[in-house]
């Protein structure tokens, strides 16, 4: 596949949450998740659909396609994993975590996520770990 902008990532990301949660994906929803114009909405599905991500005719509905549901499941997992890494093997508190995992995630390579997904597991399932308990 080819890279995508951290940006465009966001999107598919968010898009992939929302469809998660509603029948129907509307540009003002994804508007609201991101925190943009709608005519910046309107500019990154243009793009996305240029990449067969999305499916998204005017004044309609946006939808994933397997293509882009599968992306936008990728992206979602990598933050999930470095979020948890954050919160429950550093320590950092939730509201920093998001932050810093919404922005690490877009450079860190599969190979690495995996390592760190093997590397949590680990933790978790030893007897000896004392979890978030590093002052």
């Amino acid at each position: 596949m080819e890279m995508l902008s951290p940006s465009s990532e966001d999107y598919l990301e968010s898009i992939f949450l929302l469809e998660q949660k509603k029948n129907v994906v509307r540009v003002k929803d994804i508007s609201a998740a991101i925190g943009v114009s709608m005519p910046s909405v309107h500019q990154a599905l243009s793009l996305l659909k240029g990449k067969k991500l999305v499916r998204h005719e005017s004044y309609g509905y946006v939808e994933l396609t397997q293509k882009g549901k599968k992306e936008g499941k990728r992206i979602y997992n990598r933050h999930k994993i470095l979020l948890k890494f954050l919160t429950e093997i550093l320590c950092v508190p939730r509201k920093v975590a998001r932050e810093e995992a919404c922005r690490i995630e877009h450079y860190i390579s599969e190979s690495t996520k995996e390592k760190l997904a093997k590397y949590i597991k680990a933790v978790e399932s030893c007897p000896h770990s004392d979890l978030c308990r590093m002052d």
